[in-house]
């Protein structure tokens, strides 16, 4: 008797599977399939992303090995991906500085600067790049305006942003500003050391010239 029970529970269990499968099977096929397609599409995206800055990397060290730099930079953005189209701009200025371009130079970081699609440490960057390579035509209180927030901010190149305005005060003939900076450079924490024995060197120089004064 027990086992008739069990062949009715077992054939009752079937029809309630059947039930839900034809109730909610089409379902659950669409939901397998989204998966399937989901992990398809993240694979082949990340085969397809490798494939092009693999491609982008080749374009854009094609080009700084060029004869004209600047020319087939400009010609391969349109094959480079984000990444290599921000390091072609770099490069772009760094050529404009190599071939005594040196306003030409400025203009371009800054053009790279006052880019809101970037990340902020590339901004900086370049900001600070534009103070380094700007002309001596430049007013000096343009370039300390650049500077001002990198000095006041924890940004990483706070050390030699206070460097360049320590520069800046040199040129400006005001040794103690100069000096008050480079202590509050050495005073930094997060510094390489070659920045660190540099600041050290000019704070010596100019400890001793104002000793002669």
């Amino acid at each position: 008797m027990a086992d008739i029970f069990d062949e009715i529970n077992e054939e009752l269990k079937k029809e309630r599977m059947t039930a839900l499968w034809q109730r909610y099977g089409r379902y659950v096929i669409a939901f397998v399939i989204v998966i399937v397609g989901g992990v398809s599409l993240i694979q082949g995206f990340s085969y397809y992303t490798q494939k092009r800055d693999a491609r982008s990397a080749n374009v854009f060290f094609d080009a700084i090995l060029s004869d004209d730099v600047s020319a087939k930079l400009e010609t391969a953005k349109e094959e480079l991906s984000d990444g290599y189209v921000l390091l072609a701009e770099f490069r772009l200025a760094a050529t404009l500085a190599e071939n005594d371009q040196a306003a030409e130079a400025e203009q371009h970081y800054l053009s790279i600067a006052a880019r809101d699609d970037i990340q902020q440490i590339y901004r900086d960057i370049a900001l600070l790049l534009s103070v380094m390579q700007a002309p001596e035509s430049t007013q000096l209180s343009d370039l300390q305006t650049r500077l001002d927030p990198l000095i006041s901010s924890v940004s990483p190149l706070k050390g030699l942003a206070l460097e360049q305005a320590a520069a800046l005060d040199v040129r400006r003939g005001n040794k103690e500003a100069a000096i008050k900076k480079l202590n509050e450079l050495v005073a930094l924490t997060d510094i390489p050391a070659s920045l660190r024995q540099r600041a050290s060197q000019i704070l010596t120089v100019l400890d001793n010239s104002r000793v002669k004064d």
